[in-house]
């Protein structure tokens, strides 16, 4: 009987230790993924807040180049033209070859065009999507962190009743301590040894 209780008490004193350290390690990685999700979305928010500022602007440009035209003012179309930037330039070529002053199913603009595509609102997109990731990854080793510290309490309870057994001398108690003790035991590192592993 001592030796079974000894072989438990010492199984479930290292499973602690082990479980309660990889508990504290997978905190940690969520805590880190969690802070590179608000990053990426403090990032993706600057990349947002830039692509309005130069929609705004092709949008200044475009209106005083229309003007212009409408105004019979070639010279002033042409400078305008000429300052239209290359991610609008696409766009409205696009739109021209519509015909949009013949064409009534030409969209009303270019910027309604897909061709109209800002590089910071596909940026903004990737830091977005990246966010995702790395606050799901964090939600993922905060479960795995609540198992660890689930079988850390499972190795608690197999210490105490173990520890337990030693005080009684009626043999049937021991028994019934220590089996329960050891029923805690193996489930606890059933459920432990099913968890991922890292290093930090």
């Amino acid at each position: 009987m001592e030796i079974i209780t000894v072989a438990i008490l010492a199984f479930a004193a290292l499973s602690t230790a082990w479980s309660g350290y990889q508990a504290s390690l997978w905190d940690g990685i969520q805590s880190s993924n969690y802070t590179q999700a608000s990053g990426s979305r403090t990032n993706a928010a600057q990349q947002r807040t830039a692509a309005n500022q130069f929609r705004l602007a092709d949008l200044s440009v475009f209106e005083n180049y229309i003007d212009a035209v409408l105004l019979e003012r070639p010279a002033v179309a042409d400078f305008y033209f000429e300052r239209f930037r290359d991610e609008f330039r696409v766009g409205f070529d696009a739109w021209m070859a519509l015909d949009p002053l013949n064409n009534p199913d030409a969209p009303p603009s270019p910027f309604a065009m897909p061709e109209y595509q800002l590089s910071q609102d596909a940026e903004a997109d990737r830091l977005e999507a990246r966010a995702d990731e790395l606050f799901q990854a964090g939600e993922d080793a905060n479960t795995i962190s609540d198992v660890y510290t689930m079988t850390t309490l499972l190795f608690a309870a197999a210490l105490f009743f173990a520890a337990m057994a030693e005080r009684f001398e009626y043999f049937r108690a021991q028994v019934a301590l220590l089996v329960i003790a050891g029923i805690g035991l193996v489930i606890g590192l059933a459920i432990a040894l099913g968890q991922p592993i890292t290093s930090g």
